[in-house]
């Protein structure tokens, strides 16, 4: 919200400069985001927050530098109005949507340019000028906060309705947009049709011209969920709808209109028609508890009473003092303070935050344990991240056809756990798997055009063994398009990249059996192994399972790192690195697709033996140039000798080897 400095100082007297002003603002909660010095003035650029819906004016603005500063707050006078016996009728339908409507009637203005002074200060905060009432009607809400709208008098019929719409109305509006409107809408009508929408805009076939020569104005306070509903419903958005959305001071309606209808008379000319007003019931601000005793307890500062009593008298607000606390009424424009610690916002944000001093807690001594679980699981986090992963957080409630899907996991006296109340019933289910949350996460991924993605989740799984519940906790990954393979390159998710994770990440003591399961790709699916135990499975999504939920090849995991001892993946000792040379050899093998990765793997290991220091798939293709039903895996080997340096001799030696032990199960070497 912009403001002219100098149309400000009209409401408090104050002589500093604006950047002071600014930066007291700013610290009190109304940050100032520019000041722009235009001529002999100054424009603030002030951000307002969404509960400061009593400083959407410069009197409100005013009211806080008068606070902050202890400034006096000039506060405009109210008019002596001379009433003519000429009105207009209201009728307020939906009370509960305008708790306060009033609508004056002036006779025989004149419409015309607006004065210079005028103009200048309504364009200096970027309202455009269009002609003296309706630019009257901007200053004052400018000014006030409270939003103003003129109607050309002679064309209502009978009598102005403040109501909901009727199905099937529709409105031209100023801006010349003809829009539908549906009964949530509130709006003002005659006894024909809407004239306006009650807080937004009003409409063109009442709008002030040239040729008004009587004006009916408006001055209501409407609800600003009703606004609100209504400003998004149409996709407009005003400077009056701001204010009723943010809440203005339903006391202010009245006087605004006072205000803007002597402002009328004297630059439009005309006579002071009646006033008609509903309002049922008056809002009075209610006193709030205050302890002092306790704010000091809270904050950390310890004010006098009479710093805080003057902070509540510089806002305005009213005290009356007892034994041990206080009741404080705040002005009707603050219907942001409910609450006693509203009030403690409101004595720090003028004594200043910085009086609150900054203490350091006493140091904690001791030892503070952590269990191995926890332990364990930030290991794995931080290992599983080193390798290119990235953690995800699931919702334990899982799609019920996702139940379906992994039944055959279930053990003979194992089954899920169904909610009796679950929030969404398509959710029902606690997951028993990782992979059933992470697949549902998979699919909203695709869904949003994610296809490349690399996650892995620490979580609890779910089910019931005989009459007991029980909780595990698993290590889920899911893989799908390119992944990052290392520092300097991607690769395309398989199989043999995410049995590689795994590989690396249990240091190579798992052992992968070849296994079947319905919702998995034969094949390309095996259980893990622990010490000779099943604790897990890795496979490729079954490609019917993928169609159905609209996936592209997903690789998914699981393990139940329950079964690993702490020590397992603890940190050993830092061995000193081998002074013999490492030599580097990239095999390509070419084996029928039906062949389980294991046999070839084990081919790899029993070959090379003790000069084996590690390997990676880093490749895996099948199409042209490759006979059909077979596929070329590429392996990155890193051999080294633990007493010797190692010739190409020996290695073309073990390669040798290798081509023999290929032709045993149908593979080959491929020539690069």
């Amino acid at each position: 919200m912009k403001i002219l400095y100098s149309w400000l100082k009209d409401f408090v007297d104050i002589d500093v400069p604006p950047e002071e002003v600014a930066y007291k603002l700013t610290m009190a909660g109304l940050e100032i985001e520019e000041i722009e010095e235009i001529e002999d003035d100054y424009i603030l650029d002030v951000s307002i927050p969404a509960n400061r819906g009593d400083c959407q004016s410069i009197l409100g603005v005013a009211r806080e530098i008068s606070a902050l500063f202890n400034a006096p707050l000039k506060l405009p006078d109210e008019p002596r109005l001379k009433e003519v016996e000429e009105g207009i009728d209201i009728e307020v339908v939906s009370p509960e949507l305008c708790p306060r409507y009033t609508l004056r009637f002036i006779k025989g203005v004149k419409v015309g340019p607006s004065p210079d002074w005028l103009k200048k200060r309504i364009e200096s905060v970027g309202i455009r000028s269009i002609n003296n009432v309706v630019d009257i009607t901007n200053y004052v809400m400018w000014m006030l906060g409270q939003p103003l709208h003129a109607f050309d008098a002679d064309k209502i019929s009978e009598k102005v309705i403040v109501r909901r719409a009727y199905p099937g109305e529709k409105i031209t509006t100023l801006d010349g947009e003809s829009r539908n409107l549906t009964e949530e809408i509130l709006v003002i009508a005659d006894k024909r049709h809407p004239i306006g929408i009650a807080g937004v805009m009003g409409g063109e076939d009442s709008e002030v011209s040239l040729f008004t020569k009587n004006v009916a104005l408006e001055s209501a306070c409407f609800d600003h969920i009703s606004t609100r509903g209504t400003s998004k419903v149409l996709e407009l958005r005003t400077e009056a709808s701001v204010r009723f959305e943010k809440g203005i001071d339903i006391n202010m309606t009245k006087l605004a209109s006072d205000i803007a209808t002597e402002m009328i008379v004297k630059l439009c000319g005309g006579e002071v028609g009646k006033i008609s007003e509903f309002y049922p019931v008056e809002y009075k601000p209610c006193s709030i508890r205050f302890r002092p005793e306790r704010f000091s307890k809270r904050i950390g500062i310890n004010p006098s009473y009479s710093e805080m009593r003057d902070v509540f008298f510089r806002l305005g607000f009213k005290v009356e003092e007892h034994i041990n606390e206080w009741r404080v009424t705040p002005i009707s424009a603050r219907r942001d303070i409910s609450l006693e610690e509203d009030l403690y916002e409101e004595v720090v944000r003028i004594i200043g935050y910085d009086k609150i001093p900054s203490i350091l807690h006493e140091r904690i001594t001791g030892v503070v344990s952590t269990s191995p679980a926890w332990e364990k699981r930030k290991i794995l986090r931080r290992k599983i991240t080193s390798l290119g992963c990235s953690e995800v957080i699931t919702s334990s409630f899982v799609p019920v056809q996702f139940d379906k899907y992994f039944r055959e996991f279930y053990a003979d006296d194992i089954s899920s756990i169904s909610v009796i109340n679950p929030l969404r019933e398509e959710e029902s289910v606690l997951r028993w798997l990782l992979s059933q949350s992470l697949l549902s996460l998979a699919i909203n991924n695709v869904r949003w055009g994610y296809n490349d993605f690399n996650l892995f989740e620490i979580g609890k799984i779910f089910f019931k063994d005989g009459e007991s519940f029980m909780e595990k906790e698993h290590l889920g990954i899911v893989q799908s398009g390119r992944i990052i393979y290392s520092w300097d390159k991607e690769v395309n998710a398989s199989f043999f990249s995410t049995k590689g994770l795994l590989e690396k990440l249990f240091k190579h003591e798992l052992t992968f059996v070849p296994a079947y399961y319905s919702v998995l790709h034969p094949g390309r699916t095996a259980n893990i192994l622990y010490r000779g135990k099943v604790t897990g499975f890795i496979g490729e999504l079954h490609p019917d399972v993928a169609r159905i939920l609209k996936l592209p090849r997903i690789y998914i995991a699981e393990m139940d790192v329950d079964e690993f001892p702490l020590e397992f993946f603890s940190v050993g000792q830092v061995k000193e690195p081998s002074r013999l040379p490492k030599l580097k050899r990239d095999i390509a093998i070419v084996v029928p697709e039906t062949l389980p990765s294991v046999e070839v793997t084990s081919i790899l290991e029993e070959v090379f033996k003790d000069t084996l220091e590690d390997y990676e798939l880093f490749d895996l293709y099948k199409g042209p140039n490759i006979p059909e039903g077979t596929v070329n895996l590429a392996f990155s080997l890193n051999l080294r000798a633990k007493d010797r340096t190692l010739t190409q001799e020996e290695v073309e030696e073990k390669i040798e080897l290798l081509k023999n032990k290929l032709a045993d199960i149908g593979g080959r070497l491929r020539e690069w």
